[in-house]
């Protein structure tokens, strides 16, 4: 018969131990009938000493109750006093050895010494087994703290694992106070903690909301794991800064992806669309209340996005409903289970469909987000709202030109200045808000310039200026540079039209003779 060396390796046990707070050094010593007092360190070397003797001796039964009682030292903390060993066999505290016949080795250990711990259901996975035994994190107030476990496959969960995509390994850990037998645990983590896997870091929002157990969900670790058999691979869960104690373990878990549950919900239970008629009459004959049409929004309020399938809880009194895609995708990321309508506690169980607003999804086109909901259950569809620009554009095709008025800056702009060669001391041309309304005098051998920058007609909106063409296709400024000088001339509107003044003889003042081009 050959003997199995390699299963008794005391390396996870030694370093286990030196995490061991003094009261579980104090129980282990007294199961094994070893001196229990004295200093943290000759307590350790004890637990060590020990554990590696029933190594050397290839003791299976010893090595593998001692290195239980390692990894579980809750169970040696029990009022009663006596403890769970392999099979649910009872050992006294005080004892070493179990009261009957030990069975045979079974491997790494998996089971728990203790009670086991429940978690809470959910929707999107199905535990199936434990695969590691509960590991305890005790509080840290001031400095971080590395609690660690060990996993070996065995063959059948290998097979699983490599057949079934949907079969994951995954940490769950909650809070001393719901490790209750009577109440179920929620998913919780410190809030300052990093778990490694063969010293790679895990990459997964493990914190939450804060206060919130049970808004995380467990860490997926089945890509870090070595899924070989007799490898054992290391769990290092490190946090700080705790007020209550926590505990850890992996579970061999079935997800259940979104989709699989929105098509469980398409062939569940229904609010039927006269159950829905019947609950608005039903309101609406309240003699407390003034019934009138609503409107009811096709949008989910979580994605904004028009509703695929409209669902809602049985225990919420509105008819407005959310898409059951968008929510479940939100749970399976923070599962809070509140209804984002109401903000009431729901669960999965509770969701149905409503065909009363599955029809009218399927009795509008996409391009409608709401419609009026009438008191007797009757539905209108809402007229989308015309815009301005719409408005404007069918008035042009329509030919309704009278009725558009165009808003437009009538400011004149300043007049061209032109650079004299008079002496500075001379007179200058006043500015336009100084003139009035008049003709300007010229000297007596040039035109005058009549100004008409004001004019009494304002209804008329100003339009470019034009250029003036003689029959013989000469503009005006030709014309003048042919007679030698340039007029002081401006270009003023009158009831839209533009003019220019050719030059006069007539006499006029000499401060707005123009000077010839040299």
């Amino acid at each position: 018969m050959a003997s199995a060396p390699q299963a008794l390796d005391p390396t996870g046990a030694v370093a286990r131990v030196q995490t061991l707070l003094n009261r579980y050094l104090v129980g282990i010593l007294k199961a094994e009938g070893l001196p229990h007092s004295g200093i943290k360190v000759g307590m350790q070397q004890r637990i060590i000493g020990r554990i590696q003797t029933y190594a050397r001796e290839n003791n299976a039964q010893g090595f593998n109750r001692l290195k239980n009682m390692i990894f579980n030292p809750d169970s040696l903390l029990s009022p009663t006093g006596p403890r769970l060993g392999h099979g649910g066999r009872v050992t006294p505290v005080g004892s070493g050895r179990p009261a009957g016949s030990a069975p045979q080795n079974s491997g790494a250990p998996v089971t728990h010494v203790l009670g086991s711990l429940s978690f809470k259901e959910s929707p999107f996975f199905t535990i199936l087994k434990p695969l590691t035994p509960l590991i305890e994190c005790p509080t840290m107030t001031s400095h971080r703290h590395s609690a660690t476990t060990h996993l070996q496959f065995p063959p059948p969960d290998i097979e699983k694992l490599a057949s079934d995509k949907t079969v994951r390994a995954m940490v769950f850990c909650a809070v001393e106070s719901a490790l209750g037998g009577y109440t179920k645990a929620e998913i919780a983590f410190p809030h300052q903690v990093e778990l490694k896997v063969n010293n790679d870091e895990v990459k997964a929002n493990l914190r939450g909301l804060k206060n919130r157990p049970g808004s995380t969900r467990p860490a997926d670790i089945t890509d870090l794991v070595h899924r070989k058999p007799k490898y054992e691979n290391t769990i290092t869960l490190t946090y700080a800064l705790t007020q209550k104690k926590f505990s850890f373990l992996v579970n061999l878990v079935k997800v259940h992806p979104v989709e699989e549950l929105v098509g469980k919900l398409r062939r569940g239970k229904v609010i039927t669309r006269e159950q829905a008629i019947k609950e608005m009459v039903s309101k609406a004959q309240d003699a407390d209340l003034v019934a009138t049409s609503t409107v009811m929004s096709l949008k989910c309020p979580l994605s904004t996005l028009r509703m695929e399938l409209p669902c809602r809880s049985t225990v919420c009194p509105h008819i407005q409903c959310f898409d059951a895609t968008s929510f479940l995708q939100l749970q399976e990321q923070a599962p809070t289970w509140t209804c984002p309508i109401c903000s009431k506690i729901i669960n999965f169980e509770a969701l149905v469909v409503d065909q009363y607003v599955n029809d009218i999804l399927q009795s509008t086109p996409k391009s409608v987000d709401q419609v009026t909901i009438e008191p007797d259950g009757k539905w209108s569809q809402n007229a989308l709202p015309i815009s301005p620009e719409r408005t404007s554009g069918s008035q042009l095709q329509n030919g309704d030109d009278d009725d558009i008025i165009e808003i437009q800056d009538i400011r004149l702009t300043s007049l061209k200045s032109e650079y004299a060669s008079t002496p500075a001391s001379g007179p200058k041309t006043p500015s336009i808000d100084s003139r009035e309304p008049s003709v300007s005098r010229s000297s007596a051998s040039k035109r005058p310039v009549i100004d008409l920058t004001l004019s009494d007609d304002d209804g008329s909106p100003p339009r470019p200026a034009k250029r003036i063409v003689t029959s013989n296709g000469l503009t005006n400024n030709t014309l003048e540079r042919r007679n030698g000088y340039r007029a002081n001339t401006s270009s003023s509107r009158l009831n839209g039209l533009s003019f220019q003044m050719p030059p006069s003889n007539s006499r006029s003042n000499p401060s707005s003779i123009g000077t010839p081009d040299r």
